[in-house]
């Protein structure tokens, strides 16, 4: 158990370092995979200064500085439900990942923590998959939809660069 839990978490770390380092100094497109809040878009690569503001009062936030080749602190935004994070591009702060915490938000396709693995390939029917070990990796323009599932239910849902 204690050996399953570890390999579970250093994948999900690792994981979570590759989605990161890719999604610095991404642009973002029309045809874009993206979140949305209410009747806010967070599409990653789009400049994070109008969209923090449009989604107002945050939890918490936390910063660091930036992973990315440009000088300045990376944010991480927490909402009720969803995380956002920024990081410094040539031209201000971008989106760099939107990450779903919990099952009290949906993207607009329907996918949200704690469904099942067959309903979310349902919900994605009309996007191709990249499969990842146990994960689903969605691709639309400049955007990838990381699914992640463990024990056949969707565990994490994590917006990144392509």
């Amino acid at each position: 158990m204690k050996t399953t839990l570890r390999i579970l978490t250093l994948t999900l770390a690792a994981l979570t370092l590759v989605l990161c380092f890719a999604a610095c100094g991404s642009k973002g497109s029309a045809s874009d995979l993206a979140f949305k809040s209410g009747d806010v878009t967070v599409t990653v690569g789009a400049n994070a200064d109008p969209v923090i503001e449009k989604l107002g009062n945050w939890v918490s936030m936390n910063s660091s500085d930036s992973c990315g080749g440009f000088q300045g602190k990376d944010y991480i935004y927490t909402y009720k439900g969803f995380r956002v994070s920024t990081t410094p591009a040539k031209n201000g702060q971008i989106i760099s990942k939107v990450e779903l915490t919990d099952d009290s938000v949906k993207t607009p396709e329907g996918l949200f923590i704690g469904m099942s693995r067959a309903d979310a390939e349902a919900a994605m029917k009309g996007f191709t998959a990249e499969t990842v070990g146990d994960n689903l990796v969605y691709t639309s323009g400049a955007s990838k939809l990381n699914v992640v599932f463990r024990d056949g239910s969707v565990s994490g849902i994590i917006y990144v660069a392509a």
